[in-house]
């Protein structure tokens, strides 16, 4: 089982100047290039419920299993299903 992380760039349709990015977590027995396919049907459900933003862009990537710490210390905490 691989864990993949959907990188979209999002921006708020209101102020397109105030953008972020958004990951979206998921688990599946594919490759990452089946990724690319995959991720459209969770775009598409992340946007109907948060239509406030528009995805700009958007790639596939391994997800990290153990997220760079908050204090800089190098020490990293198990990542989280998102």
């Amino acid at each position: 089982m691989n864990f993949f992380d959907i990188v979209m760039a999002i921006c708020l349709l209101n102020d397109p100047s105030a953008c972020r990015e958004q990951r979206l977590q998921y688990e599946s027995y594919g490759s990452l290039n089946e990724c690319l396919f995959e991720a459209q049907f969770y775009i598409a459900a992340w946007k109907a419920e948060n239509a406030q933003f528009d995805v700009k862009t958007w790639r596939c990537e391994y997800a990290q299993q153990t997220p760079p710490p908050a204090d800089g210390t190098g020490e990293g905490a198990p990542a989280t299903k998102s």
